[in-house]
Order: structure tokens, then C-alpha cells, then sequence
């Protein structure tokens, strides 16, 4: 891409200096945090079923990072909030936030480490070099970031974008992966991409993190998000020859930023945070186009589980979770949803039909971690409320409900996992916290 005139880029200098300040309030952020703080009080995390215990409850409270930016019809940040729930704070505990940086400063955030959770080794005494970010020794919170499983992929899509913006390739761009070895076949980079987002395809994924390594990209990218003060989101170790090695402990988000680039995602007029640096950020980050199509492919996404519930509609083990639809792409006539070659086997129309919000949104699971995260907005004629949720959790596929006991099979390595049987893959405390979080924002829209 060539060079602004020096004209025209002082010009946008100047712009962006000028552009209007933020609108967040500190007033209206504590009112909010006192919301979440509710909703997460009334969720009992502590009653999930653990596969590992032999269907035990779990040992200890979860490591549960969940953080809300509340917009305004313009999707501009009126209000921010972000709770911790772990063994040291139980009952969850409110991070102060920078009503500047919409950041904080105030949480040492460590490295996931599963033996750590799992008692192998002390709850307390993480070394130096687990810190996600340098200088936040005396922080007075600590907490354990849970691996965000393959919400990370949100990272990796901000990355080939950053590329499409520079104008280095386009969506249409073919791209041929070879794993190794292997010939994975040629795509334009959107057929990568796509597939990344709507599906959670790991192929696709492999494919598009082979591409930033090859375009010298993936280095600069944990640079990049640093320099837009989102310093806890990182992917490092991946492998420039497979496109895999995603590994806990080498790849990292926290709620908080999370939520900051969705924020950037959304777009809005005018600033929406400055870096401690002092930085301007504004949705022109990324392109609108670019963004656009995010958005899209966001909203695309077949997953309605985590913070909703929709692909387990009418189950009785179901709990009711943000109210959102299974996007039509998914569904057959009889309403059951097909996503990423699991059929679900409910029939989702009531739910559809019911729903209030649209969610476009990227979830993560594995067999220790759970996450989801992305933008809310209210559907044509329902109650008007506007924001980004995120969520990460160590609550994973090994944790599970107490109506779903009698299907976990503990002799089963592969599929002994009661979400295996039944695919309701997330502990449903995830989709009750989504419900109520989106219950306060109804609220705060009236």
C-alpha cells in the first residue's frame, strides 16, 4: 500500500487528535459493575460436576473472567465493568478500570497452568515468568487466565485483516496450504476464513495462522495488540510449518481486552479508548470494510451455546441463556441446527422465535476451558440494549450439570463426556450468567 501524502496524513493527525472524547461514565461503570456482580453472585458455579472427580462436584470455584462494555446507540462506550470469580474470590470481586484506557492495571494476570488448578502444584506461589504482562508485581488482584480454547481464532482473523487493510492480499487472494507435507488444497483466503469463524473449523485455522507466519505477520501481531494497550491478548508458539501447537499456557486473552477489541470490532464514533501511552484508538483500527465483514461472519456463527443455550432449546437439562437465534444457515426444516458436522437434535424454533438479541460472537471449548464473547444488539421492536460481552472460563467439557450425571461414562477417555452424549457441551451456569447479564442490560437500555 502506498504512502499517505504528507498533506493528507497530517490531516487525519489532526482529525484523530480532535475527535470526540469518550462518553464512558465512572458513575454509570460502578452501577454496572454492581450488576455483574449480582449476576454472577447468583449463579452457583461451585455445583457443576466434575468427569475427572468421577462426577464429583468441583473441587474449588472456577476461574471465571467475565467483562461487559455497555454502548450507546452509536456504539459509542457509556459504561465498563469486569469481574473475577476464583478460589480467592468466590463470591467475585470488581476490577478497578481506568476510566481513560477503559484497561486496568490493578490484576496480575498469570499464564494458565493446569497442575496449578489441579493441585499439583501450589495455588499460590506462580513465578515471575508466568506474568502475562511485566510491572503488575504489587497488583492487588491476581488471577489465573484461563486458555481461551478457540475464541483465540478472533485474534487470528484480526490478524489477516490488519494484512487485507495494508492491502498485502485481498479476501479473494488464493491461498494453497500445505501442512507439512500435506496439500490441503487452494481457497481464497475467505474460504479460510469463513469456515475459521462460522464453524470453528481447525483446518481453516491451521491454514490462516501458516499464512501470518509466512507473511512475516504473526510475529507483529502480540505487538500490535500491546500497542493498542490489549497487551493479555497473545498467541505465541504456534508453528510456522503446521499451523498448529495452540497451547495453554502459550496462548492468551483475558475478558477485559477481549471485550476492548470487540469494542474496536463493533466500530463507533470518535475515540473509544486511549492507551496508557496515551494513544488514541478508533474504529479505524481496521477498515470499514473490514470490520464489516467480521461482523458478519461473526453473526454467522452456528454455535448458540456458552452464554446462550439456543442449540439445546426445550431440553430439560437446558437452562435459558442470552436470547439469541441460531443463525437460518444452520437449520434444517424441522428446526434441528447441524454446525460443524455435530447435529444437535432439537428443534430450535421456539427458541428462534423467542429470541431478543443478535449475538455475533466467537465461542471456545475444550476439555478445561470454556469461553464466549462478542457484540449484542436487540433485535427490530425488542427492548433496546446495546454491548459487548466477553467470558473465559475454566469451565470446559469435563464439567457438566447435575441432570446430565447418569450419561458420563468414566471408563470412556473419548467419549465418556456427558456433552459427548448429549452435546450439551457447556456446564448450562454459562448460559444462566448470559441471561441474567443481558436481563441487567435490558434494565439499563429502559
Amino acid at each position: 500500500m502506498r504512502s499517505l501524502p504528507l498533506c493528507l496524513a497530517l490531516l487525519l493527525t489532526t482529525t484523530a487528535a480532535a475527535a470526540p472524547t469518550q462518553t464512558h461514565s465512572p458513575t454509570r461503570s460502578r452501577a454496572l459493575e454492581a450488576e455483574l456482580l449480582r449476576a454472577v453472585g447468583e449463579v452457583d458455579f461451585t455445583g457443576v460436576l466434575d468427569w475427572r472427580r468421577k462426577g464429583e462436584r468441583i473441587a474449588h470455584t472456577p476461574n471465571v473472567d467475565v467483562a461487559v462494555i455497555e454502548l450507546d446507540a452509536e456504539g459509542r462506550p457509556v459504561a465498563v465493568a469486569n469481574v473475577l470469580v476464583s478460589r480467592d474470590y468466590p463470591r467475585g470481586r470488581g476490577v478497578p478500570i481506568d476510566a481513560r484506557t477503559l484497561g486496568t492495571r490493578a490484576v496480575r494476570f498469570t499464564r494458565w497452568d493446569l497442575d496449578r488448578w489441579d493441585d499439583k502444584k501450589s495455588w499460590t506461589d506462580a513465578p515471575a515468568e508466568d506474568a502475562l504482562v511485566p510491572g503488575r508485581e504489587n497488583a492487588p488482584l491476581r488471577f489465573m487466565a484461563p486458555y481461551p480454547a478457540s475464541l483465540f481464532k478472533i485474534l487470528i482473523a484480526y490478524g489477516v485483516m490488519r494484512l487485507v487493510d495494508r492491502g498485502e492480499l485481498t479476501l479473494d487472494t488464493p491461498y494453497r496450504f500445505i501442512r507439512d507435507t500435506e496439500d490441503k488444497g487452494e481457497r481464497p483466503v475467505r474460504g479460510w476464513l469463513e469456515p475459521m469463524i462460522v464453524e470453528s473449523d481447525n483446518g481453516s485455522t491451521e491454514a490462516l495462522v501458516k499464512l501470518l507466519h509466512e507473511r512475516g505477520a504473526m510475529e507483529g501481531l502480540n505487538a500490535k495488540l500491546a500497542e493498542l494497550g490489549l497487551g493479555t491478548l497473545q498467541v505465541n508458539g504456534t508453528s510456522p510449518v503446521t499451523g498448529r501447537n495452540w497451547q495453554p499456557g502459550s496462548i492468551h486473552m483475558t475478558a477485559l481486552d477481549t471485550a476492548r477489541l470487540f469494542l474496536l470490532i463493533n466500530g463507533g464514533p470518535g475515540v473509544l479508548w486511549r492507551t496508557e501511552a496515551g494513544r488514541v484508538v478508533t474504529a479505524g483500527e481496521l477498515s470499514t470494510p473490514a470490520r464489516n465483514f467480521l461482523k458478519k461472519v461473526l453473526a454467522d456463527q452456528g454455535y448458540a451455546e456458552g452464554l446462550s443455550s439456543t442449540l439445546v432449546c426445550g431440553d430439560p437439562n437446558a437452562r435459558p441463556g442470552l436470547p439469541t437465534a441460531v443463525p437460518a444457515r444452520w437449520l434444517a426444516a424441522d428446526g434441528t441446527a447441524t454446525v460443524g458436522g455435530t447435529a444437535f437434535k432439537r428443534d430450535t424454533r421456539p427458541c428462534n422465535a423467542a429470541a431478543e438479541v443478535e449475538f455475533l460472537h466467537k465461542t471456545g471449548q475444550t476439555e478445561n476451558y470454556g469461553s464466549d464473547a462478542g457484540i449484542v444488539r436487540a433485535l427490530p421492536g425488542k427492548a433496546p440494549r446495546q454491548y459487548v460481552i466477553a467470558l473465559l472460563s475454566n469451565l470446559g467439557s469435563r464439567y457438566y450439570d447435575e441432570g446430565l450425571a447418569g450419561t458420563a461414562n468414566f471408563a470412556d477417555e473419548e467419549n465418556g463426556f456427558p456433552g459427548t452424549v448429549t452435546a450439551i457441551g457447556f456446564t448450562q451456569t454459562l448460559a444462566e450468567l448470559g441471561r441474567r447479564v443481558d436481563e441487567a442490560m435490558k434494565r439499563r437500555g429502559r
